[in-house]
């Protein structure tokens, strides 16, 4: 079975997800909270027995300073934990980028389909 563990950027970026939702709309949001939460364990599940589960991740979209920076730094602790394939995992409204290895993943971020990309900018 494979081990999943979640970055602190993973962390980070699904606490800003659940703050825009409680701005959004408060009267949903404890729901709309706990249903991403409910997807994200469905897929850790699924990751422990497929690590490989999503497609390709692709950077395209990486563009300004700030993100290339992020994207280096989450390059580096991937290689430092010997995860060199990116992917992503499509949930029914988020993504969610990975780094793995037949015997390990790491989450390292989530984000909105409508947003345009990974990172401390995107938008």
């Amino acid at each position: 079975m494979t081990i999943v563990d979640v970055a602190d950027s993973f962390t980070e970026s699904l606490d800003a997800i659940e703050a825009f939702m409680f701005v959004q709309d408060e009267g949903s949001a404890a729901r709309r909270s706990d249903q991403l939460e409910g997807e994200i364990v469905e897929l850790v599940a699924r990751l422990e027995n497929y690590p490989k589960f999503g497609r390709r991740a692709d950077f395209y979209a990486v563009t300004s300073a700030a993100s290339q920076a992020w994207l280096r730094q989450v390059e580096q602790l991937a290689a430092q934990a010997q995860l060199l394939e990116f992917r992503e995992s499509v949930l029914s409204a988020h993504l969610i980028l990975y780094a793995c290895s037949d015997s390990r993943v790491v989450l390292l971020s989530i984000r909105h389909e409508r947003e345009a990309k990974y990172g401390p900018d995107a938008v």
